[in-house]
């Protein structure tokens, strides 16, 4: 059975061995593996939808079936595929769920706590096709214009919670 961190992988570099065949192969992995769990962001799972495994060393832990490297690396396959689409998003969700730590002189995800993390990332993030020789036509667009608005919904709801008993006395003094 194919999994999502070998796919990831694949797809990264099957547009350098045949642009063509590669465009059909990355729209089924993208079909059966990129999931937004919860609605709140796309990821990809390790196994196909509908089917469920253990992970392993190289998928790590899964969860919601969800593979942190195979997200990682998929970046990498929509750039090189030209899917500027789901390579933002994966980036911009990156920045959210990668728990990244910044100071001046650098930036690590996880709270820093897996450096192999980051180097997918910064391997992702500046992947290019090596052999194409014009841009690869992109695929449709398979993520929608609104995909924040779940997880900015939820990231209000849990910034306005603290304040809500405040909130409650204050409109119960003006009462």
């Amino acid at each position: 059975m194919a999994r999502g961190s070998s796919q990831s992988m694949i797809q990264r570099f099957l547009p350098d061995i045949d642009p063509g065949f590669a465009a059909g192969q990355y729209l089924r992995f993208r079909d059966r593996y990129v999931v937004t769990p919860l609605g709140l962001g796309p990821a990809v799972r390790e196994y196909p939808s509908g089917m469920d495994g253990p992970g392993d060393v190289d998928s790590g832990p899964l969860p919601l079936g969800v593979s942190l490297s195979a997200t990682a690396v998929t970046l990498g396959a929509a750039q090189v595929h030209g899917d500027a689409a789901l390579a933002g998003a994966l980036a911009r969700y990156g920045e959210l769920a990668g728990l990244p730590v910044g100071t001046p002189w650098t930036k690590r995800y996880a709270f820093g706590l897996m450096p192999i993390g980051d180097a997918f990332l910064a391997w992702s993030k500046t992947a290019r096709p090596w052999t194409a020789t014009g841009p690869l036509e992109p695929p449709p667009a398979s993520v929608p214009w609104w995909w924040r608005l779940p997880l900015l919904a939820l990231l209000a709801v849990l910034g306005a919670a603290p304040w809500l008993p405040a909130l409650r006395r204050r409109a119960r003094a003006a009462r």
